[in-house]
């Protein structure tokens, strides 16, 4: 597994190409947040900085997840939970080397201002995770977004105040049978102590 993506590779890229996504829409809009973004150029961004990592993996967008989840030995007997929403799509699948083998699935929120934009997200990576979980192929599932907000002042200490508050809801949601961890919180940029921007990546694993 030397040749693979870490876990901690894929992170530091996520935030990478989210603080990076939005300097380039800062620079293509003459000065818009990149909260005024499509969410869909977030997701290429982020997929994009994880195939330039140089080591062994393959990435795919929009897989079906049905699909996925039968790669990753995750399907098996018995009804799937209503929260995996098996019909509908991933939106960035890291997937071993083999191009069989499912690893890990990212879904990307831009905007995320209060936990019920990311809610659906956080319940559906739990119940992949928690699914046929000794068979599954599955080692973990991110939440990727990127937040801003304007405050009277103050703003970096009060960001980092509404991620945790994300952050904890996240975790009562999830529950004690998985890991779940916050990344970013060292990357919220703040010049003016009014208006604050941060990548931000939940790490749930088994």
């Amino acid at each position: 597994m030397s040749d693979c993506v870490s876990i901690d590779e894929v992170v530091n890229c996520t935030l990478k190409a989210i603080t990076n996504a939005h300097n380039e829409y800062f620079e293509w809009s003459d000065g818009e947040w990149l909260w005024n973004a499509h969410e869909y150029f977030l997701t290429v961004r982020i997929a994009e900085s994880i195939v330039k990592l140089d080591k062994k993996k393959f990435v795919t967008m929009e897989d079906n997840v049905d699909y996925i989840l039968g790669h990753a030995k995750a399907k098996g007997s018995g009804k799937m939970h209503s929260d995996i929403r098996k019909n509908g799509r991933f939106d960035i699948v890291l997937w071993l080397a083999d191009g069989i083998t499912p690893r890990a699935v990212i879904e990307v929120k831009n905007s995320v201002n209060v936990f019920s934009k990311i809610e659906q997200d956080v319940k559906r990576i739990r119940e992949v995770i928690r699914r046929k979980a000794t068979s599954s192929m599955i080692e973990f599932g991110i939440i990727a977004f990127y937040i801003s907000q304007q405050y009277k002042q103050s703003a970096k200490e009060q960001l980092q105040k509404q991620i945790d508050n994300i952050f904890d809801q996240v975790k009562e949601t999830v529950g004690n049978s998985f890991e779940v961890e916050q990344y970013g919180q060292d990357s919220i940029s703040c010049d003016d102590d009014q208006n604050a921007f941060c990548p931000v990546v939940f790490l749930i694993k088994k």
